[in-house]
């Protein structure tokens, strides 16, 4: 689809889940662009735009958007940031429909973070921006509703996050059994809660596994973990490694306070690899009846889940995997979700 056009302002590593979204729609559609003012080296495919301040202004994105041709579609991943705000004025100016994926950045949890600030950015000048897109995209049902609110007269679809369907890995024996949390280590993540439930079962043979690339928070976990040599942190892993880890572990584990499905979650399952995360994840409430677990984030939930979980025989963890992995290609792979996305971009043409 040449005329469709993929804008945010960070597609490096450090963006977490939206990398892995935009990358993984620009794979079924390889003819877009990406535009962001944030990549990876390696990012061959994205044209980056240089960006200045805490808003990471672009002028020169606003000059090639509005050069565009006028038969486009924008897809603006993220909502907070000078590159979907400028692509939706532009949009607007130039009648060029377009479309939102805020990526959980409107959900209730996170707009406790600098919550005076998003509030006055999202009444002044969001608002009005994004009412004028054709669809506002929302993943989970939970998170559809809530957009529905902030943009009453936008209709707001719903599609998930999708997953390629990959065979696992080959399974193989580690020193001591383990459960795992993969992804960017921040704290609506439940890192510290999971630190905290893990070290106060004291009696558990397992190790736990963090991996994710360090930032000021991940330094703060490992020294409130120094003291608990069954806690490990590997820093970012990626590719084989990455698909190993998730294969070998007891458990993946994510008691995100705050999620719309994480892809973290739907990679550990393709391996065959029950999943333990939370209600707030927006996942479908069968997550619980085909192998994985549905808590809420909070201390007695997770500590019941990791001695439960623990005490599964080899024979019923790979039983919960499979049924598990059977699950998300059912509901989350591109196999059922490309056809959704290609019908909502033909509307828009």
């Amino acid at each position: 689809m040449k005329n469709l056009i993929h804008i945010t302002e960070d597609i490096s590593r450090a963006s977490g889940g939206v990398r892995t979204v935009v990358k993984d729609i620009h794979s079924k559609f390889p003819e877009a662009l990406i535009l962001a003012t944030e990549a990876d080296v390696d990012d061959s495919e994205v044209k980056v735009f240089d960006k200045k301040g805490p808003w990471l202004h672009a002028s020169s994105l606003t000059k090639f958007l509005a050069e565009v041709p006028e038969n486009s579609i924008f897809h603006l991943h993220g909502v907070w940031m000078h590159a979907q705000y400028t692509a939706a004025k532009v949009a607007a100016k130039r009648n060029i429909p377009f479309i939102i994926s805020p990526h959980g950045m409107y959900e209730p949890w996170l707009w406790k973070e600098g919550a005076l600030k998003k509030k006055l950015y999202f009444k002044i000048l969001a608002s009005s921006a994004f009412a004028k897109a054709r669809y506002i995209h929302a993943i989970t049902r939970d998170e559809q509703k809530n957009l529905q609110q902030l943009f009453p007269k936008t209709e707001v679809v719903c599609i998930p996050n999708a997953i390629s369907i990959e065979k696992p890995v080959t399974r193989s024996k580690t020193a001591k059994a383990y459960f795992l949390f993969i992804g960017r280590i921040h704290p609506k993540k439940g890192v510290e809660l999971l630190i905290n439930v893990f070290q106060s079962l004291l009696d558990l043979d397992f190790e736990l596994k963090i991996a994710g690339p360090e930032n000021d928070h991940s330094l703060q976990l490992q020294e409130l973990a120094k003291t608990d040599a069954r806690i490990s942190f590997l820093g970012a892993v990626r590719g084989a490694e990455k698909q190993q880890l998730y294969r070998n572990a007891h458990a993946f584990i994510a008691p995100s306070y705050s999620e719309v499905v994480g892809m973290v979650n739907l990679e550990a399952a393709m391996m065959a690899t029950p999943v333990i995360t939370t209600y707030q994840t927006g996942l479908l409430k069968e997550w619980n009846d085909r192998g994985g677990s549905l808590i809420n984030p909070n201390f007695e939930e997770l500590k019941n889940v990791l001695i439960e979980s623990s005490n599964w025989s080899e024979a019923q963890r790979d039983d919960r995997g499979n049924n598990l992995r059977n699950f998300v290609i059912e509901q989350y792979s591109w196999k059922v979700n490309l056809p959704k996305w290609e019908a909502l971009y033909n509307s828009m043409l």
